[in-house]
């Protein structure tokens, strides 16, 4: 009983101080937040002029390699400043060369250290990935998981083809990156208060929420099922 009791203090002081962090980071302004929003994204790639298209894939493919935010604004910003249709082009090309170079280092630097690994119990599901990757990797896109970038690179460690992880993938993304260049290029619509209750950008909110919660509904159905 004592021993809860320590512990649940712990906590309540942990998440104190957890809070005051929080406030403090925003308070000191040691980071310019607004830097992060897809606006200003937009209107810095934008400032590349003729080279813009290809400095937004470069950013996207970096910043899927790296690992490090701001990824979900850089897939808005496609929308933002590309428009819907290019920007749905865009984001795909770039979203397949960031994917493809994370799994190509995690295969190249990655494979032995797998391989030594693999050799215990989690062999027989890397052979199970090898013989149905495809079907593996598209289901993970579709039904995201398995967060983005870990998923980049544990496929590289796998023995998935890359064929398979590549086809997969290209399919499985494309309507996360409709929809997402979709809300992306509505938000540029927004000129006036009243553009914020607009149908489009009611329905570009409800298919965005619609994916976010894909992961949470597929969860409930197969935990429905199991019981």
């Amino acid at each position: 009983m004592k021993g809860k009791i320590v512990k649940a203090i712990m906590f309540f002081v942990v998440g104190i101080l957890i809070i005051l962090a929080v406030g403090w980071f925003f308070q000191c302004q040691c980071v310019d937040l607004k830097a992060f929003t897809p606006a200003a994204i937009r209107d810095y790639i934008l400032s590349f002029g003729q080279w813009a298209v290809v400095v937004y894939i470069l950013a996207y493919a970096l910043n899927t390699i790296s690992i490090l935010p701001p990824i979900a604004p850089l897939s808005l910003a496609a929308g933002l400043v590309f428009g819907a249709v290019w920007g749905s082009v865009y984001l795909m090309i770039a979203a397949l060369i960031g994917t493809s170079m994370t799994f190509a280092i995690s295969r190249f630097w990655g494979r032995k250290l797998a391989d030594k690994i693999l050799q215990g119990k989690f062999k027989d599901l890397d052979d199970k990935l090898e013989k149905n990757g495809f079907l593996t990797i598209l289901f993970l896109r579709a039904i995201p998981l398995v967060p983005y970038e870990v998923l980049n690179y544990a496929s590289g460690l796998s023995k998935i083809r890359f064929k398979d992880y590549f086809l997969a993938t290209f399919l499985g993304l494309i309507p996360g990156v409709v929809i997402a260049a979709f809300f992306g290029g509505s938000l540029g619509d927004i000129k006036t208060f009243k553009d914020i209750f607009s149908p489009k950008l009611l329905i570009a909110v409800g298919l965005m929420a619609l994916i976010i919660a894909v992961p949470t509904i597929y969860q409930m159905i197969k935990n429905r099922e199991s019981k």
